[in-house]
C-alpha cells in the first residue's frame, strides 16, 4: 500500500484489513505533522539547535607596548566567498571597495587592558568589515578600514578618548597594494592610498517580481580580440581605471593633504622621521606585456622620494624596461643596472638603503642614500649573493636575508653600524623537521617603527611549534646571535595545547598566550615566568554546551589498503545491555589536514551544523568520516565505487562487531560531492536503511566539465560522465532519501536542478523520496533559519526511520470509533404498469 504526501512516499507491507486501517491512520497523522505548514520554517530541539552558533575565536592584536590587546570577532572565511569578486592580472579584489578579497575580514573589535582587565566596546562605528587594525606605535590608536557595500573608508579608535572618527570621506584604493595605509612612526597621522575613479556596478536593474517580461540571455561565440584575451584592451582599461590613485597625508589633527599628483601607486613607505616618503609607480605603457610575476616584482614600476608635498627629491630605480627609446640611445652602452629590495632604515630618520647589480650578476651591493637626497648615493656593504630583505633590530644587530632560490633562506647577523665587518651566519630556521614552524618576535623601537625584538644587542625572541611523533607542541625560545644557540624559555605541555602570541617584556619572561585543551575553548592567557603566574584575560564559553558530557573518540578502519579516520560521538544513555541503537555515518567533503595543519590531541573538538554530530542528542551513535575520497579525475568509475564498498563495509562491520550498530537501523549522509557518495552507496549497497544527501552532483551530464577542459569535458568522453552519473543508477535505489538543496546554489555542477532531476525519477519510480529547497541558500548553507530547518527536516527523516512505531494490538473486534448501523430496508412498493 502507498501513501503520497507532498515530497514524501511511504512504502507498507498488507496485512489484516483492521491493523492496515490503524496503521494507516498513524502513518497518515506521523506525514502530516511532518509536512504541516511545509512553507515554514521549522526548529529542531535544543540541543540539536546549538550547533548553529560558530566557534570562532577571536584574533588578537597585542599593541607595541603591550598594554592592550584587541580581540578580532568574525574572521570567516566562507562568508568572504559572498563577497563581490572580480579578478585583474590574477588580482582578487572588491570592485565597490577596492579592497583586495585574500584580507581577512572582522565584524566587531574590543579591547582589553592586559593589566587590569579593563574592557573598551567601542560604539558609534557603522556596520561593515573591519579590515587591517593597526596599532599606533604609541599604544593609544588603533587604524582600521571599515568597508561598506559602496567603498571603504579609513576610521581610528582613540583609546584615551574612547572615540571613534573616520579620518577622510575619500574612499581608500586598495586595489594594488594589500594594505593601502600605513602609519606614521611618530603616530601623528596616516598616509593613506584614495580611489580617484569611482566604481561603475555591471549590476543590471531587477525588475520587480510582480512585473512578467522576457528573460533574454545571450552568449557571443566570438568576441573581440581585445574583449576576448585574458588581458585584454578592456581588462587593461578597467585595470588603469582601478589602479588609478592619489597619496594622502592624514593627520589626527588638522587637515587631509594631497601628496603630489595622482599615479598608478604600486606601493608607498613613509621614512622613520614622517618628512619623506619612498613611491613606486606603475608605468602604463607597459602594460600590455604585464603579466601577474611582473607585478608582484615591481619589474615596471619607478622608485621615488618624494617629500610630504608630493615634490619629487630623488629618483632611486627607473627600470631599463620603462625608459624611453630616445633615452636609450643616447646613453653609451654598459650592462643595465637593477635595483630592488628598497627600505627605510629603522635607525635612521631618512634613510634609503636597496640591493643593486648588473643584469645577470650573481652577487649584490647594498647602497644607501640620506636626506636631503643631495648627494651621490653610497655603498653600504657587499653581499654574497641575492638580497630578500634586512631585519633591522637596534643599533648593534640587525639580520640580512638571503635568497638562494626555491624557498630558501639564509640568515647573517651584521652591525647596521659596521655593515662590512664580519657577518655571522645564523642557524635560525635550519634544523626544522617537517611540520615544525618557528618565527621572530618583533616590536616597535624607539623611532616607531617595526623592529626585530633585540635584547642585550645579541638575543632574538622566537616563537615556534614543533613537531614529535606526529604532535604539535608550541614553545618560546632565546637566540644568541653571537653564539649561535637557542635557550628554551617556555613550552606548551598535556593536556592543553597553549601557543605563544606576542611577548610584551624585554626580558621575554612575560607574554600572551592563546590555550584550549579537547573539552575547553580557546582563550588568552598572561604568563609571567619571573614571579610564575598566570591571568586569565578572556573567557569565551563553550559553543555546544549540551556536548560538554558526550564522549568522543577517533577512530580508524583499514580497507582495501587504505585508512579510513573519522570522529566517533556515543549518547550518554548508550548501554550495551540494553542493546544496539541507530548509527548515523556522516561523509565529509574535507580532507585530512596536511602535515602543515596542527596535529595536537589537546584540540578543542570543533563542531557545527552542517555535519552529523548533532544527532547524538537524538540516542544515535555518530560516526563523522574525515577522509573519504569524493569523486575527481583521479578517483571515478569501478575504482570509486570499490573504494566506496570496501570502505562502507569496513565501517558498518566494525560497528556491528563492537556490538553498538543496529543493523537495520544504519543511515549515511554527505554534502557536495560526499552527497553524490550517500547516493552512490545506495545504489551499490544494501547496508543502509536510509541516506540524507544534500547540494550534491548527481547528473554529470549537467556538468560538463567535471573532469576538465578539451579531451576531459563531456563532448569528448560522454561515457565517463555517464558512468559516475549516480542518476543513472536511481531504479537501483532501495533505501529512503531524503535529498536537501539550496536554491541559490551556483557552484559548478551543482545547480539545484540535480536534487530536482533526481527527486523527479525516483518519484516517477514509486523510490521513498523527499526534497528540500531552501530558498536562501547557496552551495554552503549560512542562513540560520535555514541552517535551523535543514537540522530539523534531518532530525525528522531519521526519527522516521529510526525510531519505532507504536505496536498496535491485532484484533476481531471492531473498534466503537469503525461501527455503523445499517440503514432499515425499505418496504417494496408494487405499481401497476400503465400498458395493463
Amino acid at each position: 500500500m502507498r501513501i503520497r504526501l507532498g515530497f514524501s512516499e511511504v512504502i507498507n507491507s498488507t496485512g489484516p484489513f483492521l491493523f492496515t486501517t490503524a496503521l494507516c491512520v498513524f502513518v497518515l497523522s506521523l506525514f502530516q505533522s511532518f509536512n504541516a505548514k511545509a512553507t515554514g520554517y521549522k526548529q529542531p530541539s535544543e540541543a540539536i539547535a546549538e550547533f548553529v552558533n560558530e566557534y570562532n575565536v577571536p584574533d588578537t592584536l597585542v599593541s607595541p607596548k603591550g598594554r592592550w590587546m584587541a580581540l578580532l570577532e568574525g574572521n570567516d572565511s566562507e562568508k568572504t566567498g559572498a563577497l563581490h569578486t572580480k579578478n585583474l592580472l590574477a588580482i582578487a579584489f572588491n570592485p565597490l571597495s577596492s579592497m583586495q578579497i585574500n584580507i581577512p575580514r572582522y565584524t566587531s573589535v574590543s579591547f582589553k587592558h592586559i593589566d587590569t582587565g579593563a574592557v573598551i566596546r567601542p560604539k558609534a562605528i557603522p556596520e561593515g568589515n573591519i579590515l587591517h587594525p593597526t596599532w599606533s606605535a604609541n599604544d593609544r590608536y588603533m587604524a582600521f578600514v571599515l568597508e561598506t557595500k559602496q567603498a571603504a573608508h579609513l576610521w581610528v579608535y582613540d583609546l584615551k578618548q574612547k572615540k571613534s572618527r573616520i579620518l577622510s570621506q575619500f574612499p581608500l584604493n586598495g586595489f594594488t597594494m594589500n594594505k593601502p595605509f600605513e602609519w606614521l612612526a611618530d603616530s601623528s597621522g596616516l598616509i593613506a592610498n584614495i580611489r580617484v575613479n569611482n566604481p561603475t556596478s555591471n549590476q543590471r536593474h531587477k525588475p520587480e517580481a510582480s512585473v512578467q517580461q522576457p528573460l533574454v540571455i545571450s552568449a557571443t561565440a566570438s568576441l573581440a580580440k581585445g574583449a576576448s584575451s585574458e588581458f585584454g584592451s578592456v581588462q587593461q582599461d578597467e585595470f588603469k581605471r582601478f589602479a588609478f590613485g592619489q597619496l594622502y597625508k592624514l593627520p589626527l589633527q588638522g587637515r587631509a593633504v594631497g601628496i603630489g599628483q595622482p599615479a598608478y601607486f604600486s606601493d608607498f613607505s613613509a621614512s622613520p622621521d614622517a618628512t619623506n616618503i619612498l613611491v613606486a609607480m606603475m608605468d602604463m605603457s607597459q602594460l600590455p606585456d604585464m603579466q601577474k610575476a611582473d607585478f608582484d616584482r615591481q619589474r615596471y614600476s619607478v622608485w621615488q622620494i618624494w617629500g610630504m608635498r608630493g615634490i619629487p627629491l630623488y629618483e632611486v630605480y627607473r627600470p631599463q624596461e620603462v625608459l624611453q627609446i630616445a633615452n636609450v640611445l643616447s646613453e653609451p652602452f654598459s650592462q643595465p643596472v637593477v635595483k630592488r629590495a628598497f627600505q627605510w632604515r629603522a635607525d635612521k630618520g631618512a634613510t634609503l638603503v636597496w640591493a643593486e647589480s648588473s643584469d645577470g650578476e650573481e652577487n649584490e651591493s647594498l647602497y644607501s642614500i640620506s636626506a636631503p637626497f643631495k648627494r651621490e648615493p653610497r655603498l653600504y656593504a657587499e653581499t654574497p649573493g641575492r638580497v630578500s630583505h634586512i631585519l633591522w633590530g637596534d643599533s648593534q644587530l640587525a639580520i640580512l636575508v638571503m635568497n638562494q632560490g626555491n624557498g630558501k633562506m639564509t640568515y647573517y647577523a651584521f652591525s647596521p653600524l659596521t655593515p662590512d665587518r664580519s657577518r655571522v651566519p645564523l642557524n635560525l630556521f635550519d634544523d626544522l623537521s617537517a611540520g615544525s614552524s618557528r618565527e621572530l618576535i618583533h616590536t616597535k623601537n624607539d623611532l616607531g617603527v617595526d623592529v626585530v625584538k633585540v635584547a642585550g644587542g645579541r638575543y632574538l625572541f622566537l616563537k615556534g611549534i614543533k613537531r614529535e611523533n606526529g604532535v604539535d607542541t608550541p614553545y618560546l625560545s632565546r637566540f644568541d646571535a653571537r653564539g649561535n644557540l637557542f635557550t628554551s624559555i617556555w613550552q606548551s605541555s598535556a593536556p592543553y595545547f597553549e601557543q605563544v602570541i606576542d611577548v610584551i617584556s624585554d626580558d621575554g619572561m612575560r607574554f600572551v598566550t592563546q590555550k584550549q585543551s579537547k573539552s575547553n575553548p580557546a582563550n588568552y592567557f598572561s604568563r609571567n615566568l619571573t614571579f610564575d603566574t598566570v591571568e586569565q584575560l578572556t573567557r569565551n564559553r563553550h559553543p555546544y554546551p549540551s556536548m560538554q558530557a558526550i564522549s568522543k573518540e577517533d577512530m580508524s578502519f583499514k580497507a582495501g589498503g587504505h585508512t579510513i579516520k573519522g570522529d566517533f560521538y556515543l549518547p550518554n544513555s548508550f548501554d550495551p545491555s540494553n542493546g544496539r541503537i541507530p548509527v548515523l555515518i556522516w561523509l565529509n567533503m574535507q580532507q585530512e589536514k596536511t602535515s602543515k595543519g596542527v596535529k595536537s590531541p589537546y584540540l578543542f573538538s570543533q563542531l557545527n551544523a552542517l555535519n552529523g554530530a548533532a544527532y547524538v542528542h537524538e540516542g544515535y551513535a555518530v560516526l563523522n568520516i574525515r577522509n573519504l575520497q569524493t569523486l575527481d579525475q583521479q578517483m571515478h568509475g569501478e575504482a570509486l565505487s570499490k573504494y566506496l564498498q570496501d570502505s562502507a563495509q569496513a565501517i558498518v562491520s566494525t560497528l556491528i562487531a563492537q556490538g553498538i550498530a543496529d543493523k537495520n537501523k544504519i543511515a549515511v549522509g554527505g554534502h557536495g560531492l560526499a552527497a553524490t557518495n550517500v547516493v552512490k552507496l545506495l545504489a551499490e549497497t544494501d547496508l543502509f536503511v536510509t541516506g540524507i544527501a544534500r547540494s550534491g552532483t548527481y547528473n554529470l551530464t549537467l556538468a560538463p566539465f567535471m573532469f576538465g577542459q578539451g579531451e576531459e569535458s563531456l563532448w569528448a568522453n560522454q561515457s565517463q560522465y555517464i558512468e559516475n552519473s549516480v542518476i543513472f543508477k536511481a531504479n537501483d535505489v532501495n533505501a529512503s532519501l531524503l535529498l536537501v538543496h539550496g536554491y541559490q546554489d551556483r557552484g559548478n555542477g551543482s545547480y539545484p536542478i540535480q536534487s530536482e532531476r533526481l527527486f523527479s525519477a525516483m518519484n516517477d519510480m514509486g523510490k521513498s523520496v523527499r526534497l528540500v529547497m531552501l530558498p536562501s541558500s547557496g552551495h554552503m548553507y549560512s542562513e540560520q533559519e535555514e541552517v535551523l530547518h535543514m537540522l530539523y527536516e534531518q532530525s525528522q527523516w531519521l526519527k522516521l526511520h529510526f525510531e519505532s512505531l507504536p505496536e498496535i494490538e491485532v484484533s476481531d473486534t471492531i473498534p466503537e470509533i469503525f461501527r455503523f448501523e445499517l440503514p432499515a430496508p425499505q418496504e417494496q412498493v408494487e405499481y401497476s404498469s400503465p400498458w395493463g
